[in-house]
């Protein structure tokens, strides 16, 4: 079960755990498809691995009102089975070959029926919201899907841009992930009729979580290992995706850039030998910390902000989830 990588934590939060383990029942239930290659396919995505980390903050968020099962669980299953579909297609578009450790589906099936999978997907989580989320929630969901596909598209058009500026950055990484956990806390609280200014401090709270988890993230393909991450380290620089760490090197030294465009149409012939000596370059320019200290900055507007609500269990998830991203 996917949900045991955050059983360390939730095992604290035994109610919470439980409402999980339901999300993760009605995700497997509502997967099914006719055509059994698909069904195969989108089991082992599922199955493959991933936090649930968007449905964790859905059924969160919702914990700050009134609670109805009936509404927080499908809309929390939803988010995840539209992440995972993000995932596929973005898998497309970076040619990705492994993601959590296994084969993608475009590796192992072929682009054509990545793309069908990832479109099921789409569907499969709009029907899951149907009925479940008022209108104008679901005018807001499309619109941001519509956002995060801007934002996969801004970064593949964005490859090998020496000269991209950390508020270019910042606007990318909301569009592709902040916005999600955005929509996340959002509808959770929603859901549960919690109060207009609630509502908004919850969403608030999701783009300081959803920021700062992007950077860690991004920060993470600099120092940890495939074996932590899932995915080969060294992954982005050398696929021209100028993230944090890298942009704060570039400004301080020409041999980054020169070194990342030198990967540029030959992204599949890069030995590891190149992608060590432009790591190390990054980290020993101070990219990385420079990367931390900002990633501290939102963890802090994050915890200000729940600072704000009345003490709490679920107050307290939240701020052991973000402060976990230090």
């Amino acid at each position: 079960m996917e949900l045991d990588r955050n059983l360390n934590l939730l095992n604290e939060y035994p109610e919470i755990y439980e409402e999980m383990k339901l999300v993760e029942n009605y995700i497997r239930e509502n997967i099914k498809s006719r055509n059994k290659t698909l069904e195969s396919i989108v089991e082992t995505l599922i199955l493959s691995g991933g936090k649930r980390l968007r449905p964790l903050f859905v059924i969160n968020s919702a914990k700050f009102g009134k609670y109805k099962r009936e509404k927080a669980i499908p809309i929390a299953g939803a988010l995840e089975i539209l992440h995972t579909a993000t995932l596929v297609h973005d898998d497309i578009i970076d040619n990705a070959k492994t993601r959590r450790g296994i084969v993608t589906v475009s590796e192992k099936y072929g682009t054509d029926m990545a793309i069908y999978t990832g479109d099921f997907l789409f569907t499969k989580a709009v029907i899951m919201m149907s009925g479940k989320v008022p209108e104008d929630k679901m005018e807001t969901i499309a619109k941001a899907l519509k956002t995060i596909c801007e934002g996969e598209v801004d970064q593949f058009l964005d490859r090998f841009k020496i000269n991209t500026s950390i508020i270019s950055y910042l606007k990318r990484i909301f569009r592709k992930t902040a916005l999600l956990f955005t929509a996340a806390c959002t509808l959770g609280s929603n859901s549960a009729d919690c109060k207009a200014n609630d509502i908004k401090k919850l969403g608030r709270f999701g783009f300081y979580y959803g920021m700062a988890f992007q950077i860690r993230d991004d920060i993470n393909d600099f120092v940890l290992t495939e074996k932590d991450t899932g995915k080969p380290i060294g992954n982005d620089i050398s696929r021209g995706i100028i993230t944090l760490p890298a942009i704060y090197a570039m400004v301080k030294s020409r041999a980054v850039q020169e070194t990342v465009l030198s990967f540029k149409g030959r992204e599949n012939r890069i030995n590891k030998e190149e992608i060590d000596k432009a790591i190390d370059m990054v980290i020993e320019l101070g990219g990385v910390n420079d990367a931390e200290k900002l990633l501290a900055k939102y963890i802090d507007r994050g915890l200000e902000l729940l600072d704000t609500f009345p003490d709490s269990t679920y107050k307290n998830l939240f701020r052991d989830l973000i402060t976990g991203l230090a």
